[in-house]
Formats: C-alpha cells, sequence, structure tokens
C-alpha cells in the first residue's frame, strides 16, 4: 500500500502542469463527494469519453471513489451505468434497506404491507429522515457518545461488494487515488496500493454514521465534508488538464434552529462550502450538474441524475482546445 501525505504536495508525482502536446488532451478526473447526487459522475465520464479527452487518472472521494472505482476498473460507462442502475433496484439490496431501516426504527404492522412495495431507493430517504428526526430528539446520543458509529457499515460493504471486484487498487485499467482521512494522525491520505473495496469502504465511511476502517497504523474516514472535491491532489498528478466534477449541495437560507444538532449540521454544511469553493481554483474545467437540490439520499431517479452529469459535461467540454492548438 502507498499512503500519500497530501498536505505535503512534494510527495505526490507532479508533472508541474506541463502541457501535453499529443493530438488529444489528457486529465486528470476529480471526483467530488454528494451522496446520491454522485451518480451524476457517470454521466460526467460518458461524456468525457465521447470528447476525446483521455482520462489518465481518476481521483475520488465519498461517492466519487465508489464511482471512480467503477469506471476506473470498467471502461465500458455504458455498462456501469446499468451495473450502478441494476444494483439500486434489485430485490436484494431492497432487502438490506429494509434491514437499514429496522435499525433506526420499527415499522408498525399496518405500514408493512406498504414497506414492501418500496424499493430501495426511497428506504434510504425514510431511513435517513427517520434517522434524523431520533438524532434531534436524542435518543441516539448516548450511542453516539459511547461506541464509534450510529450505525453498522454492512450496507456499504453490500454495496461495493456487487459493484467492486476484489482487486488492489493498482490493478485498475485507468490509476485511480482515494482521499480518505486519518482520524489518528489528522491528516489527508491519498491511497494507491492495498484491497480496492476497503478503501472506498474508507473514503465513504461518513463520520458518526458508519465505524472508521482501520488501514495498516491508520484509522480512515470519509474526509468529504474538508475536501468535498480533491483538486489540489488531481492537479499535482495532471500533466495537461485537471477536470473538476462538482456534485455539491445547494445551500438555502434557514431562518430557525430548534436544537444543538440542527446547528451542528448546518455548520457542517457551511464548512463543506467554504472548502469546495477554496479548491475551485485548481480546476482548468470545472462540470457542474444540476444535482444540487437533491438531498444526498435521494437514490430514486439514478437515471436523471447519471443524465444531468451527461449533459452538464457535454456542455463544458464543448470548447475544449486540441492540445495541438494550446501548444
Amino acid at each position: 500500500m502507498k499512503m500519500i501525505e497530501a498536505t505535503d504536495r512534494n510527495q505526490v508525482l507532479s508533472m508541474g502542469g506541463q502541457v501535453n502536446c499529443e493530438t488529444n488532451r489528457r486529465a486528470v478526473i476529480a471526483l467530488g463527494g454528494g451522496g446520491a447526487r454522485g451518480l451524476a459522475h457517470l454521466g460526467v465520464m460518458e461524456a468525457i469519453g465521447e470528447s476525446g479527452v483521455r482520462t489518465e487518472r481518476i481521483v475520488g472521494v465519498s461517492i466519487g471513489s465508489l464511482m471512480g472505482g467503477l469506471c476506473a476498473v470498467d471502461s465500458d460507462v455504458k455498462q456501469v451505468q446499468a451495473k450502478a442502475i441494476g444494483l439500486l433496484h434489485s430485490p436484494v439490496f431492497s432487502e438490506k434497506c429494509r434491514q437499514l431501516m429496522a435499525a433506526a426504527s420499527k415499522v408498525s404492522a399496518g405500514n408493512r404491507k406498504q414497506a414492501q412495495q418500496l424499493g430501495p431507493a426511497d428506504w434510504f430517504g425514510l431511513w435517513y429522515r427517520r434517522l434524523e428526526r431520533i438524532m434531534r430528539h436524542g435518543h441516539r446520543l448516548t450511542k453516539m457518545v459511547r461506541g464509534p458509529s450510529i450505525l453498522s457499515d454492512e450496507i456499504l460493504h453490500e454495496a461495493i461488494d456487487a459493484l467492486v471486484p476484489d482487486i488492489d487498487l493498482s490493478e485498475t485499467s485507468i490509476p485511480l487515488s482515494i482521499v480518505a482521512a486519518d482520524l489518528k494522525s489528522g491528516h489527508r491520505v491519498v491511497l494507491e496500493r492495498g484491497p480496492l473495496r476497503k478503501a472506498i469502504l474508507a473514503s465513504t465511511a461518513i463520520p458518526g454514521f458508519f465505524p472508521p476502517i482501520p488501514w495498516d497504523d491508520m484509522l480512515l474516514s470519509d474526509i468529504g465534508v474538508l475536501d468535498a472535491i480533491p483538486l489540489s491532489i488531481a492537479k499535482s498528478y495532471a500533466s495537461d488538464l485537471t477536470i473538476g466534477v462538482d456534485v455539491g449541495s445547494s445551500v438555502q437560507r434557514i431562518d430557525t434552529f430548534g436544537t444543538a444538532i440542527d446547528v451542528v449540521m448546518r455548520m457542517e454544511e457551511i464548512g463543506e462550502r467554504l472548502c469546495r469553493r477554496h479548491s475551485l481554483p485548481h480546476a482548468d474545467i470545472l462540470i457542474r450538474p444540476d444535482v444540487g437540490y437533491r438531498p444526498w439520499y435521494d437514490f430514486t431517479e439514478p437515471t436523471a441524475l447519471i443524465q444531468s452529469g451527461l449533459q452538464a459535461a457535454r456542455a463544458a467540454l464543448r470548447h475544449v482546445t486540441p492540445a495541438s492548438a494550446a501548444c
């Protein structure tokens, strides 16, 4: 396993921003976090393939690590899209979502028949809203204080294992870097070697909600709140273009805050937005699919999310200058 401390840019292989003068442009793609909105990454990757820009590396964080891992393993983006949509609509995954929902609340007998008709995407929304209410009323605060997380990471394991092969990070067809936080050292780290599934699990382990993942002498967790689009890391790998994909939420005005949890969640949202804004100057091309209005747990329309990514990327890449003209 190769671990890079991303706060020291000299430790990351860098080409110094040199321009590639071959016929086609090359790009390192930074795929950001955003929960369900990250399905738009699959549309973006399709458009990048259409444009003739060659992907020389993918750098992913949180859901971007999972979508990036899928595309780094399989160059057929259409097949990757079908695989992701198929999982979201599968009976097996639906049952796992029901189990996750049951961990947060009991389904009453009167609602059981209706519950059986829900798809996995609906279960994610119901689970999250129910869990949010529980947290607001303090019923799970004891578990938060005494344990490493509110929930088990079983559903993350199931999804990742169903989508991603059991290979080493170094074995992907397209070079892949996965970004996470080491809770012990307090550093941001980039994983380039080691189990692909485990690396994605670490990068998607939302702090507090899912347990951190042991990795050598580190304890890794999702760093998406502080590094929502890993553009500075992507830039240090790039020999030509750095492309960032922003699937962050749209921050709306809120006038009332009823509980301390409301304040904490709001500050987390504000912090994520400010950190994201700080990273944007590292992008040569920034792609922003129109998905910011969707909650991070809303998986109900995967095809629409993918299409949003495809449309935004096509528009952003339409005027990319050929490398020969840029030299």
